[in-house]
């Protein structure tokens, strides 16, 4: 079963992803809390979230879903509540339950050259930097 640690692992190396901060994410999958279930699964290698903004999904639940924010702060996991309407969750703010801290990155920020773009964007200043000392030289015309 893909909700323990072990198997998370697996699959993360067999995609070539670091465990140690490699996450799976599986989405439209609704998180019944009202029955004590968690999105965080696998000791936190694993999340399972859905929108649940769907009233029928709400009675199911007891939540309006989550949304996971990852940016280059960190990654944080926001439980909604269900509301009315916009207005009214808009006005009383009701719509936010809480948030969680899932991995902080305040230690070092993440930054393109931290991902795997970035590595693509060095080798390509590394290659032109080679171009240039090569022309620099007389060898490239």
């Amino acid at each position: 079963m893909a909700n323990t640690k072990d198997i998370c692992v697996k699959i993360l190396q067999e995609f070539g992803l670091n465990p140690d901060n490699g996450r799976i994410i599986n989405g439209h999958i609704p998180v019944k809390t009202l029955q004590g279930e968690s999105p965080m699964r696998a000791d936190g290698l694993r999340f399972v979230i859905d929108g649940g903004f769907s009233k029928p999904y709400q009675e199911k639940t007891g939540i309006a879903g989550y949304t996971l924010i990852y940016n280059s702060h960190g990654i944080q996991l926001v439980e909604h509540e269900s509301f009315e309407s916009r207005e009214q969750a808009i006005m009383s703010g009701s719509d936010i339950h809480n948030r969680t801290l899932l991995q902080d990155f305040s230690a070092h920020r993440m930054l393109v050259g931290d991902t795997d773009q970035g590595a693509v964007l060095k080798e390509q200043v590394r290659d032109l930097e080679k171009l240039l000392n090569a022309y620099e030289q007389g060898t490239v015309l």
